[in-house]
């Protein structure tokens, strides 16, 4: 048996990868670290089962044309080759990145993920194996710590891990502490070819420089074993968060004080006892925090080091109620010696609850999935009727010019780059500045009903109308706008 062979099913071993009854899904790109993460798999489970079946997936992110091509193509040949069932899928991440402005890398990150936990419950697996090697944890760990982390960051990669916190599915790396020189030794060793992605080779990425410029350099004039000093720093790193998170855990139900939601699966509010949090070192506080939103099913990713900082620093509040939105994820009041932590009732990437839709001028307009009823009446200027509207209006009634008015008109939630002009207003200004200025609950925002002309706001709908549809001397005509709500 070749020594790599018996180094990795050590590991296996060592971290309980695998177990008799496992559906064991390989993320296979075609490169060398998966095709031998592939080979070393199947003869370990040859020779001694360590799982029940194995299955192949390959995402194919159409980055570099005739080469993602050929990629899948020579995945499919090695799932014949090795006589596994292969799940396969095509992505355009470029396409994806430019939508939801990431950078490549991070939505190809993203998006591979999601495949891998599609393709995983495709096939009924419980596991999902994936080719990262010591050489990727050491420069994960490095881009961290230019980038700026935390403890958790230093911990680098693990061998084992829950997919997403509450997943019954787990991510495992066989190869972790096998560095990129014995796995090129291994597949010339067993006569196995691999694809080289040549955007490794581009140093127009962060992560290429730091693997092609920063680390040669490190080891050349400063420490020629940098990369298994950063390994080292990342095994001390995760044994020290492993105690404290243990700890924070502990101290979680001690501050504990209420749990409200749906069921113990769809959590909406957690309220911990500021006085005994504070008690605990802040590090402590911090995981407790953390242990909070990830049960609330907050994604961790979205929240860094500074809104945790902000979280912390209005513990100090004393006397009045303080109530903070951090990052339109994470609700934040403190109330009575109370922290109340609350899931975020919409969320920013599910868009608008109100569906665009065309109002009926004169009638009623029914808004589909909401409780609103919008109402459109054209009168004359005559009989004192403006007066009285005037006195008898609340702030969901606004009466117009409506020889200003070209339909038809529509009502929404806001967009990006919405523009209007505030009634009694100088000037121009975005619907967000004028929801800032106006001190509109952030929570609130994305639910605003706007009714707009030409795609442009002209009601923000309980607010202000705009300026230039508003009545003056010359008004003969009014469009009298009016928004119910149901029982």
């Amino acid at each position: 048996m070749l020594q790599l062979q018996k180094q990795v099913t050590a590991v296996i071993k060592e971290y309980n990868l695998f177990r008799a009854n496992d559906t064991v899904l390989l993320g296979v790109s075609g490169g060398p670290d998966s095709v031998a993460l592939l080979s070393l798999i199947f003869d370990a489970n040859c020779i001694n089962p360590t799982c029940s079946s194995i299955f192949i997936a390959h995402l194919n992110h159409l980055i570099r044309g005739k080469e993602s091509e050929e990629d899948a193509q020579f995945v499919s040949d090695l799932a014949k080759k090795f006589k596994l069932s292969i799940v396969s899928e095509r992505r355009d991440i470029n396409e994806i990145a430019r939508e939801r402005k990431m950078s490549l890398e991070e939505a190809a990150r993203e998006e591979r993920y999601k495949f891998l936990e599609n393709a995983a419950k495709k096939v009924g697996a419980n596991v999902i194996a994936v080719g990262h090697n010591a050489d990727d944890n050491a420069e994960t760990i490095l881009h961290r710590i230019i980038r700026g982390t935390g403890i958790v960051g230093l911990g680098g990669m693990r061998p084992k891990r829950k997919l997403t916190p509450f997943s019954s599915i787990n991510l495992v790396r066989p190869l972790l502490f096998t560095w990129r020189k014995d796995i090129i030794a291994y597949l010339k060793e067993k006569n196995l070819s691999y694809r080289v992605d040549s955007t490794n080779f581009e140093t127009d990425q962060f992560r290429n420089r730091i693997r092609a410029e920063l680390i040669p350099l490190l080891e050349k004039n400063y420490n020629s074993k940098i990369k298994k000093s950063l390994v080292k720093l990342s095994e001390t790193a995760t044994q020290n968060y492993d105690l404290l998170e243990a700890q924070a855990k502990d101290l979680f139900e001690e501050v504990l004080l209420n749990i409200e939601g749906e069921t113990d699966e769809i959590l909406s509010e957690i309220v911990l006892d500021i006085h005994k949090l504070k008690e605990v070192p802040q590090i402590l506080q911090q995981l407790i925090i953390k242990e909070a939103i990830v049960r609330l099913k907050i994604p961790l990713k979205k929240l860094g080091y500074k809104n945790y900082k902000d979280i912390l620093s209005i513990l100090n509040c004393r006397n009045a109620p303080v109530s903070n939105v951090v990052k339109d994820y994470l609700n934040v009041k403190i109330e009575g010696g109370k922290l109340h932590l609350s899931k975020m009732k919409y969320y920013v990437e599910e868009g608008p609850v109100l569906n665009e839709t065309v109002i009926k001028i004169p009638g009623e307009t029914k808004l589909v999935e909401t409780k609103y009823i919008v109402k459109m009446d054209i009168r004359e200027i005559e009989n004192g009727f403006l007066e009285w509207f005037k006195r008898s209006r609340t702030k969901y009634d606004e009466a117009v010019d409506f020889d200003k008015i070209s339909v038809p008109l529509m009502i929404r939630t806001r967009r990006s780059g919405d523009k209007f002009w505030p009634l009694g207003s100088p000037g121009i200004q975005k619907v967000k500045d004028f929801f800032i200025n106006n001190k509109i609950p952030m929570l609130e925002r994305d639910t605003v009903p706007i009714v707009t002309m030409y795609d442009q706001p002209i009601w923000i709908v309980g607010f202000r109308i705009d300026d230039r549809i508003r009545i003056t001397k010359e008004t003969r005509r009014l469009l009298i706008m009016k928004l119910e709500v149901t029982a």
